[in-house]
């Protein structure tokens, strides 16, 4: 049994935190940074990139992990399809990759440059790609929350309900007020939280709808998710200002620690010493001490504790 359940009490256990870093499988160096911030720290959650570039890789070095849940992690931008001649033409650009944001994919998808019918099967053979290499996915969430968009979400729970998946991340930002976080960043840091608050507040507008779709589709979701607005920006002291008052329930911490800054900038991620920042952040003792002086319980959406 984890130690760190034995020795909590009870009443204490009820405040569950889900450590999940996204893009595993994107490359080795983030599949090594995984593993190891599974192994020796505080992750408990990740999930994986079906067309990501290291995906076999991933399933070797995390498929053994001990106590690892791993979801899948839905791409419509960024990588390559896995089903180029199957209807997705029209969204890829000359690489022969998808649209590189949220909006031009939205933008594509109202121009009718693909159908439901092909999402759907570009969605279905990520998840079964993960299930043919023996995995169980315990969630769904979607690189750059894609899945937020209604046309996507539809299609999304779709695929969820045909592999039996019952959880979905609600990637709504639960950041509140961004004064009380201003002390514990530094320089440009400062303006950066600021401009990305807004537009994750901004994205709040698609939150009832979506909360009444996962609802229909007898999904379920975590009480509240983190690591929008701060993505990039973590330190101990934001992780005390934003959990010290964690109230009871499931939360979702989203994390993207990473390792083999030469690899990264390689494959053009605008994510290179943050993640190497956070994985540090996540194998220290620091944040162990913090997690059970405050009776937040490391959980993952394939546990029921």
């Amino acid at each position: 049994m984890d130690p760190w359940k034995e020795e909590l009490p009870h009443t204490l256990a009820s405040r569950i935190l889900i450590i999940n870093a996204d893009d595993a499988g994107y490359s080795r160096g983030i599949n090594d940074a995984i593993a190891q911030c599974s192994a020796g720290g505080a992750l408990t959650s990740t999930t994986l990139m079906a067309g990501g570039r290291a995906f076999e890789h991933a399933v070797k070095v995390l498929g053994r992990a001990e106590n690892l849940g791993i979801g899948v992690h839905l791409v419509l931008t960024d990588l390559e399809p896995l089903t180029p001649d199957q209807g997705l033409e029209g969204l890829m650009d000359q690489n022969g990759c998808l649209p590189r944001s949220p909006e031009a994919l939205l933008r594509a998808l109202a121009g009718r440059r693909a159908g439901r019918q092909a999402l759907r099967r570009e969605l279905s053979l990520q998840v079964e790609k993960v299930l043919d290499h023996g995995i169980v996915p315990t969630h769904l969430d979607s690189h750059k929350h894609v899945h937020l968009l209604p046309p996507i979400l539809e299609v999304v729970l779709e695929v969820a309900a045909r592999y039996g998946i019952r959880w979905i991340r609600s990637p709504f930002d639960a950041t509140g007020g961004p004064w009380s976080l201003l002390r514990a960043l530094q320089g440009t840091h400062r303006q950066r939280f600021l401009s990305r608050w807004v537009q994750a507040r901004a994205t709040r507008i698609l939150e009832p709808r979506f909360r009444r779709a996962v609802h229909k589709a007898g999904l379920r979701i975590a009480d509240g998710f983190y690591g929008t607005a701060l993505t990039g920006m973590w330190s101990m002291d934001l992780v005390r200002a934003v959990f010290e008052k964690l109230p009871p329930g499931r939360y979702e911490w989203m994390v993207h620690p990473g390792a083999d800054p030469v690899e990264l900038r390689r494959m053009g991620t605008r994510l290179v010493e943050e993640r190497q920042r956070e994985m540090e952040l996540l194998l220290s003792s620091e944040l162990k001490r913090f997690l059970h002086s405050y009776g937040i319980l490391p959980g993952s959406y394939g546990s029921e504790a």
